[in-house]
Formats: structure tokens, sequence, C-alpha cells
């Protein structure tokens, strides 16, 4: 982890109730603090994460899903939105996958113990070697995630055969914020999404009666850049 810059000030932007584990992780990381200060830490969520109304493309897919097909489950987010759909014991498939340990622990809680989870690298890339010893050629896979997300793990399975479907069961949106927010290069905003980005661009007019504005701050991106949210 690269080291923080003097600053007095850490804005963590994850949306709400995912900010706690990155200030730990950055904490345990810098325990003295930056040259010997701690910093305050503030959490302004950018993103709002959303199920889809009406379980978003979900019914569709549970209606045409059988007994060979893999689902594959991209974040603990998308396990929660598609438990509000259907408890996902009562799915009509054997074959369940998760990109990253802590979705497999949210597969467990859903009733599903028996999920693929990646050895190795917590990502895409890790499930795809998870995945080697299974069959692809003609099988169904179908990737529960958010409206969008990276294209790596449909496009390295329709290689090896299988029938990748994107099914969308939750969304981000720019959140609500407050109308007056830290800036200034000794305050160090994190971001990890792409879209996040955006919602940050968005303010970067001054507030009123400052000279100031977003764009004049320290700013850290730890997120791939189509990486899923």
């Amino acid at each position: 982890m690269p080291a923080l810059p003097a600053i007095d000030e850490v804005v963590l932007t994850r949306p709400e109730g995912s900010n706690a584990s990155l200030q730990a992780a950055l904490e345990a990381a810098r325990p003295a603090g930056v040259d010997g200060r701690r910093p305050t830490w503030t959490a302004l969520p950018l993103l709002a994460v959303r199920p889809l109304p009406d379980g978003g493309e979900l019914p569709q897919a549970l209606a045409e899903m059988g007994p060979e097909d893999l689902v594959v489950f991209v974040s603990p987010r998308a396990v929660a939105a598609a438990a509000g759909v259907r408890a996902l014991a009562d799915w009509p498939i054997r074959h369940v996958a998760a990109v990253g340990e802590s979705t497999g622990q949210a597969l467990t809680g859903e009733g599903r113990p028996d999920a693929l989870v990646p050895a190795g690298s917590e990502d895409s890339e890790g499930l795809l070697d998870r995945l080697d010893d299974l069959a692809m050629a003609g099988r169904r896979v179908w990737i529960i995630r958010g409206e969008d997300g990276r294209e790596l793990l449909a496009e390295a399975l329709a290689a090896r055969g299988a029938r990748p479907r994107f099914v969308a069961v939750y969304q981000r949106t720019c959140a609500g914020l407050p109308p007056r927010l830290p800036a200034g290069p000794e305050r160090l905003w994190i971001v990890t999404a792409p879209q996040a980005l955006d919602c940050l661009a968005g303010l970067g007019a001054p507030n009123q009666g400052e000279s100031r504005g977003l764009l004049d701050l320290s700013l850290i991106h730890i997120s791939e850049p189509t990486r899923p949210y």
C-alpha cells in the first residue's frame, strides 16, 4: 500500500456501511499516523447501492435456469440483492461460484456453503483459476452483478465454450451529499470505484464563499478501471 501523504483528514467514499474495513486496513498500515500525526477519518459515501425494482433481470433468469448451469456472484451486494428475490437454497441450480472470499461467506450465510471460491487472488482472475476443472463447453453461466462491471469473466468463460449472461440485480447512483464538503490538498480522498469519480467530478465547484473547490484536493484511486463496486 502506498504511503499516505501528509494530510489532516482522510475522506472515505465507499457506499454506506462499507468504509470501516478500509479504515481499519489503512490504520493498520500506518498505526502511528502520517508523519507522527493521526488524521481524522470522515465517511462520505459518493455512491448509493440499491436493489433494482422487482428484482431487476433476476426473475426472468430464474425462470430459464437449469440444474447444470453455473451461477457466479460478483460481490456480497449481489448475493444480498439476489437473496431478496428468492432464497438461494431454492434456486434450480447445483453449481455456484463467488468472486472473492467475502462473497463466498455471504453465500454461506444465505444457505449456499458449497460455492466455489478463489484459492488465490480475490478477483475474477482468481475465480477463473478455480474453475479450471469445471467443464464449460455449452454450459450456461449466469453472472449476478450490478448494472455494469468488468467484462473479463464473461469473455474468458466464453473462450472456454461457455454461454455467459449478465444478470443485473442492483444499481449504483450518486449519493445525496451535504452542501459543504471537505476540500483542499490537506484532505485525502480515497475513491474505490470509477463511477464514484464521476460523482466527485460533479462536485468540482467551490462552496459558496470559498476560493478552492474539490478539484484542489489530494486523491487516491485504488480500483481497476472497470472493476464492479
